[in-house]
Parts: C-alpha cells; sequence; structure tokens
C-alpha cells in the first residue's frame, strides 16, 4: 500500500532563506591614513596597511522527515501517523544537546500499523534542522619589497564566532532516543596562517 498523497512535499535540501556576503575592509590605521596618520616607518609594517576580509553565511535549517523505528512496511520505509500538532518540545537545539531532553515530541506520532504506510509526510516543512550561522575572518598585509615583488601574509579563522550547528535530533519515531541531539555537524574554530611571495 501506498501514500502518494504524503510524497508530494518540499525537497531534502530546502533552505527557505540563506543570506551570503564577503566584506574586504582597509583598516583605516597606518601611515598617511585616518589612524596614526604620521607613525614612523617601523609602526607602520607592524600595525599599519592592513586589510579584513570576511564571509558571513546566515542559513534557515533543513527539514527533517520522521521514519517509524519498528517499520512493519513490505516494501519501503514506514512513516508514522501524526496524531497532534505540537511536533516540538519547545526548547532549543542548544538545551537539547545540553540537557539531553528531547527536541521532538514523541507523542505527535503513532505507530501506524502491520503494512500502512502512516500519513507523516516526505519532509516537514516546519520541522527544520539547526541553521547556519557561520562567520569567516582574515588579515592580510602586502609588503613591496622591491618593485614587481609581493609579500603577502595572512591570518586566517574559520567559524570565528565558535558556533556550534547541531546535527539532526533522532528521527526514528518510536525507539526510545526519539528527538535527542547528539552531535554536531560544524567544525570548531580554526585559525591557520600563510605567506605568499609574488614575483
Amino acid at each position: 500500500m501506498d501514500n502518494l498523497k504524503a510524497e508530494h512535499g518540499i525537497s531534502a535540501n530546502d533552505a527557505t532563506h540563506r543570506l551570503t556576503t564577503a566584506f574586504i575592509i582597509d583598516l583605516p590605521v597606518g601611515r598617511g591614513r585616518w589612524i596614526g596618520r604620521g607613525m614612523n616607518n617601523l609602526a607602520d609594517a607592524i600595525v599599519g596597511g592592513w586589510s579584513l576580509n570576511t564571509v558571513l553565511i546566515i542559513q534557515t535549517g533543513q527539514p527533517i522527515a520522521i521514519i517509524d523505528s519498528n517499520s512493519r512496511l513490505t516494501d519501503g520505509n514506514q512513516r508514522p501517523n501524526v496524531v497532534c500538532s505540537q511536533l516540538k518540545t519547545g526548547i532549543s537545539y542548544h538545551e537539547a544537546a545540553q540537557t539531553g531532553d528531547p527536541y521532538l515530541n514523541q507523542d505527535c506520532f503513532a505507530d501506524p500499523g502491520d503494512n500502512i504506510p502512516g500519513n507523516a509526510p516526505r519532509h516537514f516543512s516546519n520541522l527544520r534542522g539547526d541553521g547556519v550561522r557561520n562567520l569567516d575572518l582574515s588579515l592580510s598585509k602586502e609588503f613591496t619589497v622591491k618593485e614587481g615583488k609581493v609579500l603577502q601574509v595572512r591570518a586566517e579563522m574559520f567559524n570565528a564566532a565558535n558556533h556550534q550547528r547541531f546535527a539532526f535530533p533522532d528521527v526514528g519515531s518510536g525507539d526510545g532516543s526519539f528527538g535527542t541531539v547528539t552531535s554536531t555537524t560544524n567544525n570548531y574554530r580554526r585559525m591557520q596562517f600563510g605567506a605568499r611571495f609574488q614575483f
């Protein structure tokens, strides 16, 4: 038996909103600039002439698919029946990961029975994973060694705010740990330094 109506829905990759911005800012510090206009050459070589580069990404989470952990569908994965509208428990991803309490409300999902597909949609547009909030930063400066030869030094920081992005909660309805958040999907803050010589 199939429930074709429940197959019609949004894509697993749907992200309703996404903002990506990039800025390159010449810092106003150094010889001939707003701050330190008259600084000496040594000080200018150390603190002057730096550029700040940023990439900011903010995106809503992707939709969640709920399955029945005790699937009794002969062909395919069985989904549960949705029996109420309060699909989330009301706590955030961060609180769920910190306390071990479920993010999803098991009381709203029920076993549809033997070989019955269940009425849950393929993906829930109103149940979404944790969104993306990421800021990458870099500082760079170029030194002219002589005509046609330039040394660039860079310090780069990825996920500068060290923001955690939590993975989907357990989506197996009825498995005892349904709705719990136990992992992250992004890297912690990382830094790297580099130099490039152009000639």
